[in-house]
């Protein structure tokens, strides 16, 4: 009997998403190159819509399904797929708050240092200007 590319195809994704094969053992049993195994695979649906656009979430791979990293294809959104993920969404969007800094304080070495260099540089101008 022989399997057609639609048949293969479904018995790829079965073997990749249902089970913990490595990808190298599935495609060494379905007498596949690594590349065609991957050609074959499509995305996993995940729960949820993307916050962004409002399109349908996916998994891409097992890793991204295992880490709960879900991406949109219409607008390339990686994230959970949460109930938060709308508040996640604004605050990746949002701009990060500007530092808060410490008034600068003197001390009295800068202070003193500071002055003396003033008073050095307001006397060498003096003496250029007066050889003039």
């Amino acid at each position: 009997m022989t399997v057609g590319p639609t048949e293969l195809a479904k018995v790829v994704n079965r073997m990749y998403w249902d089970s913990d094969e490595s990808v190298n053992r599935i495609a060494d049993q379905l007498d596949l190159s690594k590349g065609a195994l991957y050609a074959m695979i499509e995305p996993a649906p995940a729960d949820g819509t993307c916050p962004d656009c409002g399109a349908s979430l996916s998994f891409g791979n097992r890793t991204a399904r295992d880490r709960g990293l879900a991406e949109c294809a219409e607008c390339a959104f990686v994230g959970e797929p949460t109930d938060q993920m709308q508040s996640a969404a604004l605050a990746r969007h949002a701009p990060e708050p500007a530092p808060i800094r410490e008034p600068r304080v003197w001390s009295g070495r800068a202070l003193a240092g500071s002055l003396v260099l003033g008073v050095v540089a307001g006397v060498l101008i003096s003496r250029l200007l007066r050889r003039r």
